[in-house]
């Protein structure tokens, strides 16, 4: 597991009380009942967490964990090869 992957996990299970095993990258945001309020909250935390910042069309309703996940790496990726 990436430590974005590393991240997500943590945050969801830490902050949101998500169930681990919910936690599927097919998953999308609102399936983890993750609603507006706390879908700004996770993009803050994981901004926090990861240093990158994560925009509010980022991290909505339909937004898989694996979509999140990808997000997250490539602007990793970009920040790093600045």
């Amino acid at each position: 597991m990436s430590s974005i992957d590393t991240a997500i996990h943590s945050v969801l299970t830490g902050k949101f009380e998500v169930p681990q095993d919910l936690i599927l990258p097919e998953a999308t945001l609102e399936s983890l009942d993750l609603d507006s309020l706390a879908l700004a909250e996770l993009a803050l935390a994981l901004q926090e967490e990861l240093a990158v910042e994560v925009q509010e069309h980022e991290a909505t309703k339909s937004t898989t964990v694996a979509g999140l996940t990808a997000t997250l790496a490539a602007k990793r990726t970009a920040a790093g090869a600045l």
